[in-house]
């Protein structure tokens, strides 16, 4: 190892640097396509292709941090017969929401944000559509900040679920822009009694923001017996935690479930 150094050392006071440099960027590149990292494509990054394999078969879905609706009036064509559960806690994004969707057939919106604990905070609307609004202030990973902060309404979906009678979720979308996490912690409860087959949350730099960390997430799942995947464009992949590996704060999205045979009644190969 100390020969490499030595060897480093001396090309980088050369011009052989810049194109080596060079090459370890695209590199980088390629291993993070290979990897299925910072693809927020929905055709592509796997997400589509477990709504297409999953929708068909789910009776009851949680789509938390809904924006315009297209994930809920997808699974509802693919599904007519899933009921979804939209929740959207931006004011001014929720209006256009009940515009797109409100009249749609088995979906119910919710004007709310979700949380670990029942309270009302401070919410960083970016205005009508964005996808930068969250609970969390983009102001380091995007350096922009909010149009206006306003009060929203938090609640657990644990008391949700609980309040709309249902026993059993089959599908929980979570993307909230870096407040993928509490929202979790409100789950504890669905989690401890598999009142859920599975749940899909995002990290990327949003989670730096907001101070979280994707082995919180991990330790979360692992304590109610579930473990937590990979989405690949079309396949999902077992994930172990490692943290100079993983906490990369690259854009990527999770499964966690409580039995793998989920993902074979569902048809998706990789579990």
């Amino acid at each position: 190892m100390g020969m490499l150094f030595e060897v480093a050392s001396r090309i980088a006071r050369t011009p052989l640097d810049a194109p080596l440099r060079w090459l370890a960027g695209r590199l980088t590149r390629y291993t993070d396509i290979a990897d299925n990292l910072n693809n927020c494509d929905f055709a592509s990054n796997g997400e589509g292709f477990v709504m297409r394999m999953g929708a068909p078969h789910w009776r009851v879905a949680f789509d938390v941090g809904a924006n315009m609706g297209d994930w809920a009036r997808d699974v509802v064509g693919y599904n007519p017969a899933c009921v979804v559960h939209s929740f959207e806690a931006s004011p001014s994004t929720f209006e256009m929401l009940q515009e797109r969707i409100g009249s749609l057939s088995g979906v119910t919106l919710h004007a709310m944000g979700a949380g670990a604990e029942e309270g009302e905070i401070g919410f960083h609307d970016q205005g009508r559509g964005s996808v930068l609004s969250s609970f969390v202030s983009r102001d380091q990973s995007a350096a922009q900040g909010p149009d206006r902060i306003v009060p929203v309404r938090v609640r657990p979906l644990d008391a949700v679920r609980a309040e709309l009678g249902l026993d059993h979720v089959d599908f929980i979308k979570v993307d909230t822009e870096g407040y993928e996490l509490p929202v979790l912690r409100g789950l504890r409860e669905t989690l401890s009694g598999r009142h859920v087959d599975c749940v899909q949350f995002e990290y990327g730099g949003t989670w730096l923001d907001a101070g979280a960390r994707l082995h919180e997430a991990c330790e979360l799942f692992a304590a109610h017996g579930y473990s937590v995947y990979r989405m690949m464009p079309d396949r999902v992949v077992p994930f172990a935690y490692n943290a100079v590996r993983d906490e990369h704060f690259k854009y990527a999205n999770f499964l966690a479930v409580h039995d793998r045979s989920v993902f074979a009644r569902w048809g998706i190969p990789g579990a």
